[in-house]
């Protein structure tokens, strides 16, 4: 029942109840599992169209490129109001394109589809982050972890998928086949639920996001924590076939990470709840540096503890950040595209520059390279906590104590 302050607010008024965040549950599910699909594949895609894993590793780039196509130019519908709409018809796009993968002889094609594939899966990404916080508003904090929770869910059994589908035919069209087809469920599902309004429409345009440094301050925090995971799980299969295990051992080892990582995601879900999401963070990066020690030294009896503890410390860092940044401004598609297209930038460039340091130089530079990005965040969520200031919640606990 709404109160007499409520009905003082015509937003609570005009605005009908939406449930449209569990249909974005489902899309991250399935974007996962589309996502989960590319390192495991790459050998496989690689001698698809008769190129080498080098060479191949431009679908990444591609990829990536599409991606921040997607956000710079389609993702704006959303503060123009196209919302659902626009996430359906963006997983239409992307269901098609995996559906293609498999009839693709040509690495100029291939990449093309990739590149197709990154616009329409940013542009969903965008719209599910955004629209979510319209929806939920003070209550997002849960969910949203809960939404990027499902990714994991997703993406966890994605390198058994390509493993079956290699054994099966010999290549990974199974594996595409199946997430195309359900990428499309999902947006039959999305177009069919009512769409959040934006509720800071009205003083949006007198309420700046933020300012340029602290722009520069979270461009820098995702650069880096994409690389920290998209590096690790698109090149960790084909690390482990490097340092002598088998394409099965090799699977599991990817899988373990997203065991891992899920476990992490379901932890954030009650990490968000708490105020220790800026602790949270800073803990995860030190254990991804350990991980990489571990590996540098070629401490390969735990393998797949590693992975394990690497994906559970990467999951809560990019949820709980944008958790963090989104309860300090009015956030808006414009400013959500802004953080996602730092991904896909990331997602870009960095994937491809370590694929080409472990096919080149040696299986050392893998760890390395994650290392760096691991301490880039951490040093990134300290600038970015000195920047914004801690949390009112934080602040009343704090006094409390006191």
């Amino acid at each position: 029942m709404l109160g007499v302050k409520d009905l003082e607010n015509p937003l609570l008024i005009d605005q009908p109840t939406t449930r449209s965040h569990r249909a974005y549950f489902g899309v991250f599910l399935v974007v996962g599992v589309a996502f989960g699909l590319i390192g495991p594949s790459i050998s496989l895609l690689a001698d698809q169209v008769s190129a080498t894993l080098a060479s191949v590793g431009i679908v990444l780039v591609t990829y990536g490129f599409g991606y921040i196509i997607g956000t710079q130019i389609f993702a704006r519908g959303y503060d123009r109001g196209y919302g659902n709409r626009l996430i359906g018809t963006s997983l239409l796009i992307a269901a098609t394109c995996l559906a293609s993968i498999p009839f693709v002889s040509a690495r100029l094609i291939l990449a093309l589809m990739f590149f197709l594939f990154g616009a329409a899966v940013s542009t969903s990404d965008v719209g599910c982050n955004t629209l979510i916080v319209w929806e939920l508003k003070e209550r997002v904090g849960p969910r949203l972890a809960l939404m990027h929770t499902m990714f994991g869910v997703g993406a966890i059994l994605s390198p058994l998928i390509v493993r079956g589908s290699d054994e099966i035919r010999g290549d990974s069209a199974l594996a595409f086949w199946f997430a195309g087809a359900a990428i499309a469920t999902i947006a039959i599902v999305v177009l069919n639920h009512r769409q959040p309004t934006d509720p800071h429409l009205e003083t949006r345009a007198d309420t700046p996001d933020i300012s340029n440094k602290q722009i520069a301050l979270v461009v820098m925090f995702f650069l880096a924590y994409v690389a920290l995971e998209v590096v690790f799980v698109t090149w960790i299969y084909t690390y482990g076939t490097k340092i002598g295990l088998s394409k099965t051992e090799a699977a599991v080892l990817t899988s373990t990470y997203w065991i891992g990582f899920m476990l992490g995601r379901f932890v954030t879900v009650f990490l968000a709840q708490k105020s220790h999401g800026i602790l949270a963070i800073q803990l995860g990066a030190i254990l991804n540096v350990g991980v990489c020690v571990a590996l540098y030294f070629r401490f390969d009896s735990v393998l797949l503890p590693c992975a394990f503890i690497y994906g559970i410390a990467a999951a809560p860092q990019f949820p709980l950040m944008f958790g963090f940044i989104g309860n300090r401004t009015s956030l808006s598609g414009k400013m959500t595209a802004r953080i996602v297209g730092t991904a896909g930038l990331s997602s870009t460039t960095l994937p491809w520059l370590a694929g080409q340091l472990l096919e080149r130089v040696g299986e050392w530079t893998f760890p390395v390279f994650l290392a760096c990005t691991a301490l880039i965040v951490l040093l990134g969520t300290k600038l970015i906590t000195n920047s914004f200031g801690i949390s009112e919640h934080i602040s009343k606990t704090s006094a409390s104590i006191n």
